[in-house]
């Protein structure tokens, strides 16, 4: 493969299969590595690989072929990466399931009611899984709860409750894919998690053992 070429008048040259790889290999970078950006990332590599297919043949790189990737690129440093930067921030930030205790678990509940009504079952789920982590915070059964991930809280509450830690483990785990892995609940799992938040509610938990065995 000729090496890329630079002159005063014409600028860096580049064959098609150099300015594909150096596309590819900014869009590999750790700035990119975003769930929802795969597939605007595969979309835009199939639109090159079509686009410059028929060039790999010739001596240069077409003039508009190199706009149009030099454009790509530019669009994805101005408009992409500030948005997923953010997007970490607000993750880095957000990831306690409770921001505000002052919000009751009845609260919750009847939004989760409401949202369930309009079949927003996004916020049915993460408003249900709220609940039952307040709930479980003003029976004092759920320590620290401003500071707890959804996998913190289930964790914690499968003590207390054994026959509950797979629901709790799954519950956790719709929550993170909704709340920050942009995933979208079906009314199945949002009617789950309100169900595990409800059976909860009139659950005893099981209390902890003295180091002799005996119940505390």
């Amino acid at each position: 493969m000729m090496p890329a070429s630079w002159s005063p008048h014409r600028g860096l040259d580049p064959s098609p299969a150099e300015a594909r790889d150096w596309l590819r290999q900014e869009l590999d970078g750790p700035d990119y590595q975003n769930p929802w950006l795969e597939s605007v990332v595969r979309w835009i590599g199939d639109q090159l690989r079509r686009l410059s297919g028929g060039l790999d043949s010739l001596t240069e790189f077409s003039p508009l072929t190199t706009v149009l990737v030099a454009l790509i690129v530019i669009a994805l440093l101005v408009w992409v990466l500030p948005k997923v930067r953010r997007e970490s921030a607000v993750g880095l930030e957000g990831d306690a399931v409770l921001a505000d205790l002052t919000v009751t678990a009845r609260l919750y509940r009847d939004l989760a009611a409401q949202a369930m009504r309009e079949g927003q079952y996004d916020d049915v789920l993460l408003n249900a899984f709220r609940a039952l982590a307040k709930d479980m915070s003003d029976r004092t059964l759920l320590q620290d709860a401003p500071g707890r991930t959804a996998h913190e809280v289930s964790q914690a509450l499968a003590s207390p409750f054994p026959d509950y830690a797979d629901r709790l483990t799954h519950a956790a785990n719709l929550f993170d894919s909704v709340r920050y892995g942009h995933r979208r609940a079906s009314a199945e799992q949002a009617e789950q998690v309100q169900h595990l938040d409800a059976e909860l509610v009139g659950a005893r938990p099981v209390r902890a053992a003295s180091p002799q065995g005996l119940p505390v």
